[in-house]
């Protein structure tokens, strides 16, 4: 039995291997095509937003071409165009970042996360100006992180801006020419409705200023009439949670600087489709989309042809790139290049991720199948070479009586003794060539038990009825033995199965019970609901056939006979068993 289930462990292991083969093979193909399909359409979406860019920087040149805007005012257009870059893509597949240099190029803008870069108001005047400041100057990458959880959930809470006031704000201390950050200030807000509020009015103390707002108005901005009245909050309350203090700049100093009210850029965190902090996180972090030098080189020339898409890419990776002239042929006003990376085999996975689950059910669920069919048919054909040995051992033992009384009787007449019993001799040797032939006949019917085209019919069979029916054919033998039979029926033992058939193994138990009894033996029938049981007196099986220890070597001892009628019963669902009983054998058929 270990064996067995050893080599079913060994054929296991095989299936599920190639099967496993099979669905990695399948899902990576499928997988490599989704990605190649991810690669094609971020190229179409990289190209749409360069040409974008390229078009809104042409022409604001052309716009200002006869006016003065300085060279400052230049770069801050281009770097208010870098930051507005990250929006230019649809569906936020992957992240871009782009730069600018003048006509001599030389660095002017990148993308980056800066602090400001849009309208701040002075505590002074409540006049404003825009001012940024780039956050790689200044701040650590960790710094970057610490203040970028702060404006992720400034983000989170501003999705209700138009119902409650946010609760966060985003102060910058300036110098008083406002060409350096030194300082950076998160606050937490507390806000109070104008029904609850005591008419009394808070001086923040970073700002100093008074704070109120107004939120909950809808208007129709077709008529220009508000179609929900707001509610009015006041600041009642104020608390520093984070600051950032440059460390270049004495406290007595700081006190001289400007403090400004306003925002936080940070790339690919914004509250449109698929921003996130980890998102941001992963463009801030990519020295592709960074390292950009101060001083460019460009060989494309405008108007000669279209720009080469410069691919770089490890595998995992698709980072590619485009370097443009803006302007006219042969006079640009200056130079853009712009990048993106991305990560087309995690989008592929993400994107397969319920194909390839279902996929690996299905798998499973397949090798479960083969493995459980050919289970089966292994256990099967573990049964069948039982059987054979069994019915192998069973006509040994049946063959090997008549075979020795043949050459024992031969022998005799070998040695002409005895002359006068040679007439005897002659037919005692046919009579077990008789009782051969009889074996080969229930050879053949074993072998019909085994064939696939054997066809049992089904009926209902009364096991009592074919009991008496059996032992009418054997009533001369039990006679001339004077073998006393008894029966006992509680309830009749019925089953569905081929009454021709199990006629035939009854026939074979109930000539065992006879043959093996002793002159004025006893026989007992009980038939139940489940089980038909025999028994008999007489001569019992043999010390190494008794018990459970080997059913097969107790089959071998009660010969062919036994073996035919085990063959019939489990092709109708039924099992024998036999054991020694105190001066006989009892058999007993019953249910699985």
């Amino acid at each position: 039995m270990r064996n067995h289930k050893r080599n079913k462990k060994r054929f296991w292991k095989p299936v599920a291997a190639g099967f496993g083969a099979m669905y990695l093979l399948t899902m990576g193909l499928a997988t490599y095509l989704v990605k190649e399909k991810f690669v094609e359409d971020y190229g179409r979406q990289f190209e749409a937003a360069a040409a974008s860019i390229s078009r809104e920087a042409s022409q604001r040149e052309f716009d200002m071409e006869d006016e003065e805007w300085g060279r400052e005012g230049r770069k801050g257009f281009y770097q208010s165009l870098a930051g507005k870059s990250h929006w230019a893509v649809p569906g936020g597949a992957f992240e871009i970042s782009v730069a600018f240099y003048d006509e001599e190029k030389n660095l002017m803008a990148k993308s980056r996360e800066q602090a400001g870069g849009s309208f701040v108001r002075t505590a002074e005047n409540g006049g404003g100006r825009y001012v940024s400041f780039g956050l790689d100057d200044y701040l650590t990458q960790e710094e970057k992180e610490e203040l970028a959880k702060y404006n992720w959930e400034d983000i989170q809470a501003n999705q209700d801006y138009y119902t409650t006031p946010n609760p966060w704000r985003f102060c910058i201390r300036t110098s008083p020419d406002e060409n350096e950050l030194w300082g950076i200030y998160v606050q937490q807000i507390t806000w109070q409705e104008e029904k609850d509020w005591n008419g009394q009015w808070y001086t923040d103390p970073l700002t100093g200023s008074k704070y109120s707002m107004e939120s909950g108005v809808k208007v129709n901005y077709g008529t220009g009439e508000e179609m929900s009245e707001g509610k009015t909050y006041y600041e009642t309350d104020s608390q520093v949670m984070w600051q950032w203090v440059n460390p270049d700049v004495d406290e007595r100093t700081q006190k001289e600087g400007k403090i400004y009210d306003t925002g936080m850029t940070f790339p690919y965190m914004g509250s449109y489709e698929k921003g996130s902090f980890e998102r941001w996180k992963r463009w801030s972090t990519s020295s592709f989309l960074h390292d950009y030098p101060d001083k460019g080189e460009f060989t494309w020339e405008l108007g000669l042809e279209e720009p080469p898409l410069k691919v770089v890419s490890d595998g995992f990776f698709y980072r590619a790139g485009y370097q443009l002239q803006l302007g006219m042929a042969g006079e640009p006003f200056s130079y853009m290049e712009i990048r993106m990376e991305s990560r087309p085999w995690l989008d592929a996975l993400d994107y397969m991720k319920y194909a390839c689950l279902a996929g690996l059910m299905l798998t499973m669920a397949c090798t479960f199948k083969i493995v459980f069919a050919f289970g089966k048919v292994y256990d099967r054909q573990k049964a069948l070479e039982e059987t054979r040995r069994d019915f192998t051992n069973a006509m040994a033992h049946e063959l090997k009586t008549p075979l020795g009384i043949i050459r024992n009787f031969a022998e005799n007449l070998l040695e002409h003794n005895m002359e006068e019993k040679r007439d005897y001799y002659l037919e005692q040797i046919i009579g077990q060539t008789e009782e051969m032939d009889g074996l080969v006949l229930k050879m053949i019917e074993v072998s019909k038990l085994d064939s696939e085209e054997l066809v049992l019919k089904k009926e209902q069979v009364s096991f009592g009825e074919l009991v008496r029916e059996q032992m009418e054919r054997l009533e001369p033998v039990i006679r001339e033995k004077g073998i006393r039979v008894e029966y006992e029926k509680d309830v009749d033992f019925v089953a569905e199965g081929d009454k021709e058939y199990l006629a035939k193994a009854v026939w074979n138990l109930l000539a065992n019970a006879v043959d093996y009894n002793v002159t004025m033996g006893r026989i007992f029938v009980r038939t139940g609901r489940d089980e038909c049981v025999i028994e008999n007196s007489g001569e019992t099986m043999g010390e190494e056939d008794s018990g459970d220890k080997n059913r097969s070597r107790r089959d071998k001892h009660m010969g062919i006979g036994l073996f035919l009628a085990k063959k019939i019963l489990g092709l109708h669902g039924l099992e024998l068993t036999a054991e020694n009983i105190e001066d006989g054998v009892r058999v007993a058929i019953r249910r699985k």
